[in-house]
C-alpha cells in the first residue's frame, strides 16, 4: 500500500452545492464522498464497467481508499479541527478560539510553536490574503412560453495564487496507475457542479508521502459510516452531518442518493474504525451499482484530552 497526498491546483471557479435549489451556497472544501464518486466515474469512461466494477471491489476491501480535501497554502498544509480539542495556548481570546475550524499540519503536530489566526484557520504563517474568495456570478432562465426571464446566482469558490486544496489517497501499487489517469481526466471533467460551465477544472500533483500506524487515538479525514463491526463506544469525540445529493450515471439520468447520516471529519475515534461502502442502489435503477462512499481515513493524533 502506498499513500499519495494530492494536491489540486484549480484553474476554474469550483462549486459544490449542498443545499437543493441553493444556488447561492457552495461549500470550500470537498468531501471524501464527492472525491470518490468523481474518480470512480472517471475510471468508467477510461477503463470500462467491468474494470470500474473490480477497483470498486478494491475499495470495499480496503485496497483504495480517499480522504476529503482540506486547504493547502503553498507548502502549508491545512487539517480538520479535531474535535473536542482547544488551542487556547495560541489564542488567547475565547470566542476568536471557538471560531478555528481548520488547523495547520505543523501546529497540529507540534513542530512549531508559532500561530496565526486567518479567520477560522489557525496558520503557522501570518497571511494577509484570503485562501479563497466566494464569488456570485449572475445567471438567467427564460420561460419557453411567456418569455419572462429570471434571474438567479451561483456563487462559486476561487482559490488565489499558490492556494488550493489537498487531499490522502491509499492505493495498492497495481490499481495505482490506473486511479491517477483518473484523476487526471476528473481535473479536465471537473469535480463538482455546474461543469457544463467548465467549473471544478483542476491541475493535480500527487506526492508520495509515509504512512502511519493507526494508535489509540486516530483523527477522522473523511466522511463515515460505520460497519456492523465499528463499535459506538470507540467514537471518543465526534460530529454527524447528514448527506444526500444526486447519483451521476454516465449511463441514466440523474437520481437522487438516498439520505445518510455520517461521522464527520475532525471526529476522534479509538483503533482502527474500518467504515464501509454501502450500495445505494434505486430499486428502479438498472444500469449498475450505485455506492455511498463511506470508509474512515484515520491519522494517528497525540493528544491527551
Amino acid at each position: 500500500m502506498k499513500r499519495f497526498r494530492i494536491k489540486l491546483k484549480f484553474t476554474s471557479p469550483l462549486h459544490i452545492g449542498y443545499k437543493e435549489g441553493a444556488f447561492n451556497l457552495t461549500e470550500t472544501i470537498i468531501h471524501s464522498d464527492t472525491i470518490f464518486s468523481g474518480i470512480i466515474n472517471c475510471h468508467s469512461l477510461l477503463y470500462g464497467k467491468d474494470k470500474t466494477d473490480n477497483l470498486i471491489n478494491e475499495a470495499i476491501n480496503g485496497n483504495f481508499k480517499v480522504s476529503s480535501a482540506f486547504y493547502y497554502i503553498n507548502d502549508e498544509y491545512l487539517y480538520p479541527r479535531p474535535v473536542g480539542m482547544n488551542f487556547k495556548k495560541y489564542v488567547d481570546d475565547f470566542k476568536k478560539e471557538k471560531k478555528i475550524n481548520y488547523v495547520s499540519e505543523e501546529i497540529l503536530f507540534g513542530n512549531t510553536k508559532e500561530a496565526y489566526l486567518k479567520d477560522n484557520m489557525l496558520l503557522k504563517k501570518d497571511m494577509k490574503k484570503n485562501v479563497y474568495n466566494v464569488r456570485e456570478r449572475p445567471r438567467s432562465t427564460l420561460d419557453r412560453i411567456t418569455n419572462a426571464s429570471n434571474i438567479f446566482y451561483t456563487s462559486t469558490c476561487v482559490f488565489n495564487e499558490d492556494c488550493g486544496l489537498w487531499f490522502f489517497m491509499d492505493a495498492k501499487d497495481y490499481i495505482i496507475e490506473e486511479i491517477i489517469s483518473s484523476i487526471k481526466l476528473l481535473g479536465d471533467e471537473g469535480i463538482g457542479g455546474d461543469r457544463t460551465y467548465g467549473y471544478g477544472q483542476f491541475e493535480f500533483e500527487p506526492l508520495e508521502h509515509y504512512i502511519e500506524d493507526i494508535k489509540d487515538k486516530n483523527l477522522l479525514l473523511s466522511l463515515c459510516i460505520p460497519n456492523e463491526k465499528d463499535k459506538v463506544e470507540d467514537l471518543i469525540f465526534y460530529n454527524i452531518v447528514e448527506r444526500g445529493g444526486y447519483i451521476y450515471s454516465n449511463y441514466s439520468k440523474v437520481k437522487r442518493h438516498s439520505l445518510f447520516r455520517m461521522i464527520q471529519e475532525g471526529s476522534i475515534v479509538k483503533g482502527d474504525f474500518k467504515g464501509c461502502i454501502i450500495d445505494d442502489t434505486p430499486e428502479d435503477f438498472n444500469y449498475h451499482k450505485v455506492y455511498k462512499y463511506g470508509r474512515a481515513f484515520l491519522i494517528p493524533l497525540d493528544w491527551e484530552g
